[in-house]
């Protein structure tokens, strides 16, 4: 298969598509942690991430619904 198959594309909110970027979800998770005063190591970001799953296709609110109920599984009710 070449590199364009097998890309993973995320729906945006405005309808479009775009490459998958785990750097963006890890970026949002950082973020939101810097918000409630707190930092993100790299296992909490691994252990969080875990917890969601990536298809093709998937829209930007199903993977922030994932991530926040993997940060509710992990005790990190604030963030």
């Amino acid at each position: 298969m070449n590199e364009t198959t097998t890309e993973l594309r995320i729906v945006k909110r405005d309808g479009t598509a775009e490459k998958f970027s785990l750097e963006k979800i890890k970026n949002a998770i950082r973020s939101a942690f810097l918000s409630v005063g707190s930092i993100a190591s790299e296992e909490v970001l691994t252990t969080i991430l875990s917890r969601v799953s990536i298809s093709n296709g998937i829209s930007v609110e199903e993977v922030q619904n994932q991530v926040e109920v993997a940060l509710m599984a992990e005790h990190y009710y604030g963030v």
